[in-house]
């Protein structure tokens, strides 16, 4: 605990040095007077070579560097390829479904015969069979037939 407060104390003498602040070049008289320098030259309209030599000692003094920043380096960039993602598919066989039933066969729907032509021995119906006159009614193979509107019931 006694070498944790003698070390706290250091520390705080430390931040309560001040530190000496860098130089900004934007803000330093150099680069004032390399602007200046470059504004009349444009302003009285000089020689274009004259005023690219002004511009460009006004950026070296003014940004700190011996070079000319220009855009040229990002345009030249090649762009970022990123190839497109790999997905493996592996097949799979479809599930396995039963085996489809047969359709059952269509139902077979009996028709009524209908009467198609009549004489005094009974009537003939639209199926071929004939049905003979037992007065009042109509006898067909299975017994008596009923009447029923145009339609022949029979048994």
């Amino acid at each position: 605990m006694h070498a944790f407060l003698p070390a706290c104390a250091l520390l705080l003498l430390a931040a309560a040095q001040p530190v000496r602040a860098q130089e900004d070049p934007l803000k330093s008289p150099a680069c004032g007077a390399a602007l200046a320098s470059l504004q009349a030259a444009r302003s009285q309209g000089e020689a274009a070579a004259r005023v690219e030599t002004l511009r460009s000692a006004a950026a070296s003094t003014c940004l700190g560097s011996g070079t000319v920043p220009t855009r040229l380096s990002r345009v030249v960039q090649a762009p970022v390829v990123v190839p497109p993602p790999q997905v493996e598919v592996t097949p799979t066989a479809p599930p396995s479904l039963p085996a489809p039933t047969p359709l059952p066969p269509p139902v077979a729907i009996e028709r009524l015969p209908l009467p198609s032509t009549c004489d005094a021995t009974g009537c003939w119906t639209n199926d071929g069979t004939h049905l003979r006159h037992v007065p009042p009614n109509l006898m067909g193979p299975g017994g008596l037939c009923s009447q029923l509107g145009g339609m022949v019931y029979c048994p």
